[in-house]
């Protein structure tokens, strides 16, 4: 994709203000992302056969439903899908599609700073993010009755932000919620940000080449930096402002980013008795709280061990990190010597590192798909339509 990250980083910064008012349509939102994305990808020129595909992935989409389903007088539901950090709409493009298919509006925004190049992450404040999810709410309204929010990780950390605050949400829907990140992430960070002053270094947490045209692999320091304050905001906003709506929530009970005991704990609390819980685990587990249904992972004719946090959101079938994706590191079915969990990128590496001195028979990899994404969606089209 592209391997320079300092000789494609232009100093000026993007202006996304200017598209962010609620009176711009969304149609010339997505028209002014699309320029953005075109103007500072050099994949695009250097990969012309693939340059439409790389750019929707990365662009904010609509899809208008076939068969809508009405209210009184507009369409009776909206959807706003709001991506990770380092990802991109295409994230959530196909759970868009389930719902779609089930008679609602679905709208994915572009978080500021994504979908370019890990350099314009460089700059960004989650303010910017909070803008851009506010405007696509503010659109949506003008469109539908009932507004629910589906967002993936740091995407669902700034769906309850909205929601403690609007009483007009009528659901949010949380994949592999980013509540609280995972401990040995928090003490990688910590020490990047004790050492990055001794170094040259000082702006990245990792460098890597680009070769996932759907996600950034380099991680800014910022981008983590924002999360981290993101989360701390509604942990405090939390204390003080009641979340009221129905949540639905997905997680993997052995997530490798973020902290699943926080994010039962979070939901444990929640008291609207028409949110769901649905926890994927290798592990037998019994919760008194009836809200709380859990699915076995462990899939041993497909060499899957546990789901990962960035499985969650995606079907079999994907074209990109499905089984037969054309990620390079996609969990393709016919992969032999490989298990595919929930492992980081640290995990991965150890664990080549072992299988090089043949001290353990196979590799391991993050898992790239959810195979149990039909039972998942249809949870979550029951959840907005029927409130279980």
């Amino acid at each position: 994709m592209y391997s320079n990250l300092s000789t494609i980083a232009k100093e000026s910064l993007i202006d996304y203000s200017s598209t962010l008012d609620s009176k711009i349509p969304f149609s010339e939102y997505i028209a002014h992302s699309r320029s953005i994305i075109n103007e500072r990808r050099l994949d695009l020129q250097q990969n012309p056969v693939n340059s439409k595909l790389i750019l929707d992935a990365n662009s904010p989409f609509e899809l208008n439903p076939a068969n809508p389903i009405y209210g009184s007088s507009r369409l009776k539901y909206g959807v706003l899908l709001i991506h990770g950090l380092l990802d991109c709409p295409f994230t959530l493009r196909d759970i868009a599609k389930r719902l779609q298919a089930n008679g609602m509006l679905c709208r994915a925004v572009l978080l500021p700073g994504h979908g370019t190049t890990p350099s314009d992450l460089l700059s960004i404040s989650y303010h910017d993010w909070i803008q851009s999810v506010r405007y696509g709410i503010e659109t949506l309204k003008k469109e539908v009755d009932q507004i629910y929010l589906v967002g993936y990780s740091t995407g669902a950390t700034l769906s309850v932000f909205h929601a403690l605050q609007q009483t007009k949400i009528a659901g949010i829907i949380l994949l592999s919620p980013a509540i609280q990140i995972k401990a040995p992430v928090d003490i990688v960070v910590g020490w990047h940000s004790l050492t990055r002053w001794f170094t040259n270094n000082k702006q990245w947490l990792y460098r890597e080449e680009e070769i996932d045209y759907a996600k950034y692999l380099s991680i800014p320091f910022n981008a983590v930096t924002q999360v981290g304050l993101l989360t701390q905001l509604v942990r405090e906003l939390y204390q003080t402002h009641e979340l009221s709506c129905p949540v639905f929530m997905a997680v993997s009970h052995e997530d490798e980013t973020i902290s699943s005991h926080r994010a039962i704990d979070f939901f444990s609390s929640l008291k609207n008795p028409n949110s769901k819980l649905l926890l994927y685990t290798s592990y037998n587990h019994t919760y008194p709280d009836s809200r709380i249904l859990t699915r076995q992972t462990s899939s041993p004719d497909l060499h899957i061990q546990h789901f990962s946090h960035a499985s969650i959101p995606f079907a079999p079938n994907n074209s990109h990190y499905g089984r037969n994706g054309d990620y390079a590191h996609a969990s393709h079915a016919h992969t032999n010597g490989v298990i595919f969990g929930a492992y980081n990128r640290i995990e991965v590496n150890m664990y080549e590192f072992l299988h090089k001195l043949k001290l353990i028979k196979n590799k391991r990899q993050e898992l790239t798909y959810n195979p149990d994404f039909d039972f998942m969606s249809e949870k979550i089209v029951q959840f907005i339509c029927l409130g279980i």
